[in-house]
């Protein structure tokens, strides 16, 4: 994630198996209506948008229910600097974590 400026944060996202690019995802996040927007585009495909529902100093999370997967996106940062996203569906029963370091 860049940083937030202009009313947005910009990130790209690519999972590399041997040797070769997989996946990727353009995301970003952006202010509207007085609220946030998580907007998502894996595989470079038509945005999906995500609204905030909770903000606070070390997570955010970001609803659409009427998306198949995931309904719901949580970013959280750890007292040790671990960012944790979680992504799942909105009865809690299918859900994936991702978990990022900062790079020496």
């Amino acid at each position: 994630w860049g940083p937030a400026t202009g009313g947005a944060m910009l990130a790209t996202s690519k999972t590399v198996a041997g040797g070769r690019m997989v996946e990727f995802e353009y995301l970003r996040i952006v202010e509207r209506d007085g609220g946030l927007v998580y907007v998502a585009q894996p595989g470079g495909r038509p945005p999906t948008e995500f609204v905030a529902t909770a903000v606070d100093a070390t997570s955010a999370t970001f609803e659409n229910p009427s998306h198949d997967f995931p309904q719901r996106i949580r970013y959280a940062l750890g007292t040790d600097g671990v960012l944790t996203a979680e992504i799942g569906d909105l009865a809690g029963k299918r859900r994936m974590t991702f978990t990022f370091r900062k790079a020496e």
